[in-house]
C-alpha cells in the first residue's frame, strides 16, 4: 500500500462519531442515540423500544434519523438538535493529548464533516482537548439538513472548500461508514475507512482501525 503524502495542499476531513473518537468509546454515541430515540418517542408515540427501532429504520432508509423525521413527520431540525444535545444527558470522549499531537502533525487544513449539528462535535473535541486544532466544522445545517451519503452534501463541501474536480484527490475523508465513503470515492476524494470491525472493499484507499493509526500510513 502506498504511503499517504502529508502535504500542505491536503484537506483532511474527519467524520466525528466513531472516527475522531473510536469504538472503545461507543458509549459516547450511545448516550446521543438514547436522546434521539426519546425524541422519536416524543414525536411518534409508542414505547422507547419501538422508538429505538424507528430510529434505526429511519437511519437506514433516509441516511439520518432526522431526515426520516422530517420526511415522515415534518420535524423542525433545530428543535430536534436542541432536544438531543442537552448536555446533562450526554457523555463526551476522554481527553487525548495523543490525538491532539497527531492532528497538529498534519499539514494542510483540518475540518470536521459531520451529519450532526456543530455543537455536538465541538463539545466532544473540547472534551478531548483539540477543538482549537480544527480549522472548521462543516455541519448538517451547512448542508441544508441533507447530510452524507446524499450527493448534495459532498457538492456543498467542495463548494465550501473552493475545490475543482482536478484537485479532489487532495481531499482526504476519514470515516467509519462505508456508506458515507462511497460518494467521496466516486468524486475522486482519497478515502480512509476508520473501523476495527469491518473489512474495507478494494475501492477504499486505506483502512485503519483507529484514528491513532493514521500516522502508520503517512509519508515519513
Amino acid at each position: 500500500m502506498p504511503v499517504l503524502k502529508n502535504a500542505a495542499n491536503k484537506i483532511w476531513l474527519f467524520d466525528y462519531d466513531l472516527t475522531l473518537y473510536g469504538e472503545e468509546e461507543r458509549y459516547v454515541l450511545n448516550s446521543l442515540d438514547k436522546r434521539i430515540a426519546l425524541y422519536v418517542q416524543k414525536t411518534v408515540g409508542g414505547t422507547f423500544e419501538q422508538a429505538s427501532e424507528i430510529r434505526r429504520d429511519y437511519l437506514l432508509r433516509f441516511g439520518t434519523t432526522l431526515a426520516g423525521l422530517q420526511a415522515m413527520h415534518g420535524v423542525n431540525p433545530e428543535d430536534f438538535f436542541d432536544f438531543i444535545h442537552e448536555p446533562e444527558f450526554l457523555i463526551y470522549p476522554k481527553e487525548s493529548p495523543q490525538k491532539r499531537e497527531l492532528l497538529l502533525s498534519l499539514n494542510g487544513r483540518r475540518i470536521v464533516f459531520t451529519n450532526g449539528r456543530h455543537d455536538w462535535s465541538e463539545a466532544g473535541m473540547r472534551s478531548m482537548g483539540f477543538l482549537d486544532v480544527m480549522d472548521a466544522v462543516f455541519d448538517l445545517k451547512q448542508m441544508d439538513w441533507v447530510g452524507k451519503p446524499h450527493e448534495s452534501a459532498y457538492e456543498k463541501m467542495e463548494t465550501f472548500l473552493g475545490r475543482t474536480v482536478s484537485q479532489n484527490s487532495d481531499i482526504v475523508l476519514l470515516e467509519d461508514s462505508l456508506r458515507n465513503l462511497e460518494p467521496a470515492h466516486k468524486r475522486g476524494w482519497t478515502t480512509i475507512f476508520v473501523n476495527p470491525l469491518a473489512k474495507a472493499p478494494e475501492w477504499v484507499n486505506y483502512q485503519i482501525p483507529h484514528l491513532m493509526n493514521l500516522s502508520e500510513i503517512l509519508e515519513g
